[in-house]
């Protein structure tokens, strides 16, 4: 028998698989860049493998969007709806980043947080930091702990 952990890890780890299989040809395109590139022109490996940790990281926090709507409903396409109305508010609140400008305070600080351009940055110039480690694993974590309860929540109805 299996259980809903393993149901709920199960869908996630195949979906992310699915995504990174995709991310994979960027490799090649960018290997065809540094073909064609003058030598020692800064092309660099490692600032390149920490972008795209990053966006495996953000697609993961989607992708974990999307099992948590996926199970809050039966309807594909109302399931779809919620993903994207969710994918969507998390990545409008990254533009609020910018029209809050320098301004100091609670709401600023929380817009800063949230901002995945913000944490995109980070890896984009190499730095592998904890706190956009933190914050995509956590959402990420949170997203499957609340999925699994929402499965579990099936059997009692």
């Amino acid at each position: 028998p299996v259980g809903d952990l393993q149901v709920v890890l199960a869908k996630f780890f195949a979906a992310l698989a699915f995504y990174v299989l995709a991310l994979l040809p960027l490799f090649g395109a960018l290997e065809i860049v540094r073909h064609y590139t003058a030598p020692g022109s800064g092309f660099d490996g490692a600032l390149t493998a920490t972008t795209f940790g990053g966006l495996v990281l953000i697609g993961a926090t989607y992708l974990a969007m999307g099992c948590l709507a996926s199970a809050l409903t039966r309807s594909q396409i109302i399931a779809a709806t919620i993903s994207f109305a969710l994918g969507v508010c998390l990545f409008l609140v990254s533009f609020l980043r910018f029209s809050l400008g320098t301004q100091a305070g609670a709401v600023a600080e929380v817009v800063n947080y949230l901002s995945l351009f913000t944490h995109m940055e980070d890896f984009v110039r190499g730095v592998i930091d904890t706190r956009p480690l933190v914050f995509h694993l956590g959402l990420t974590g949170l997203l499957l702990f609340l999925n699994l309860k929402v499965v579990e929540s099936r059997r009692w109805k």
